[in-house]
């Protein structure tokens, strides 16, 4: 008879110890159920161009169904060595879904850039690249050490199912914020600008932006206690080009120093330009 009791005091020790376990719901199979609805809504909202009413539905959609499933596990490649799967990615993870076509601001990538040389201690950077190798390849210079670039080529992934969800459902460029354990905890639209901005203004606008997700994923180390003690905390992730005065225009020296540097980089790219034109036109005339 005791041994009966004993064995049912077991039995539902670990039936209430299993059902409190958490149910990790996949990514693809949450954006399965409910991406056909959102798109019929989010088309609606684009035809009558109600900018706002469809990013509610973007936020709805990412709240209410998206925060808190579970990144499938997929495969990327690095520039060299071996294919990659996701799971093998072990710290916090700030993704960029992107493409070598993709324009953004003229200060994303730079921000991206001291983002990650300040916090890629606590946090894996990743821009996550729907492209070739060759296109990559060309892109590279332009990214931080401490960013880690890698690519899926579609005509060759064998992880075809949950390539299609993560790329297509919702479209790139895109920002996902991912735990150690592979845990959603936001998905964010790279945030956009007219493309007349100046170059420190587009770095402050894309700083700010892509700084939040730092601060969130900062926040989630903090609270599972997997915080390093000498990293900064949200509060204290300030924007460098925010610090300083600002004169009559608005800007910062270093603001002001930034713009210049950034007009000779053009007006010396338009002059190679021009240059490498009036060669080929040369060497067309001696062809011919």
């Amino acid at each position: 008879m005791k041994k009966l009791l004993v064995l049912g005091i077991l039995f539902l020790h670990f039936t209430h110890t299993f059902s409190q376990e958490e149910v990790r719901i996949p990514f693809s199979v949450a954006i399965s159920a409910h991406i056909v609805k959102y798109n019929q809504k989010i088309d609606e909202a684009y035809r009558e161009n109600d900018i706002e009413r469809g990013q509610f539905l973007f936020d709805s959609l990412v709240n209410n169904h998206l925060k808190g499933t579970y990144v499938d596990n997929f495969t990327v490649n690095p520039l060299k060595g071996d294919p990659i799967p996701l799971r093998d990615f072990e710290k916090h993870m700030f993704l960029v879904s992107f493409a070598s076509w993709c324009m953004p601001g003229d200060g994303m990538i730079p921000a991206f850039n001291d983002l990650a040389d300040r916090f890629h201690d606590q946090i894996d950077f990743v821009f996550l690249f729907w492209d070739s190798k060759e296109n990559l390849k060309g892109k590279a210079k332009e990214y931080s050490e401490n960013v880690q670039l890698v690519y899926v080529d579609e005509r060759t992934n064998q992880d075809s199912y949950i390539i299609n969800k993560l790329k297509h459902a919702l479209g790139f460029p895109m920002t996902y914020f991912i735990d150690e354990e592979k845990k959603l905890l936001d998905i964010q639209k790279v945030v956009t600008h007219h493309s007349t901005e100046t170059f420190s203004n587009s770095y402050n606008i894309h700083f700010n932006s892509l700084s939040k997700g730092v601060s969130l994923l900062i926040a989630d180390l903090d609270a599972k206690g997997l915080l390093a003690g000498d990293t900064e905390t949200p509060e204290e992730l300030t924007n460098p080009l925010e610090e300083e005065e600002v004169d009559e225009d608005g800007r910062t020296e270093e603001e002001r120093r930034i713009d210049e540097e950034y007009e000779r980089y053009r007006q010396e790219k338009k002059k190679d330009s021009i240059n490498n034109s009036k060669k080929k036109k040369r060497t067309r005339k001696r062809k011919l």
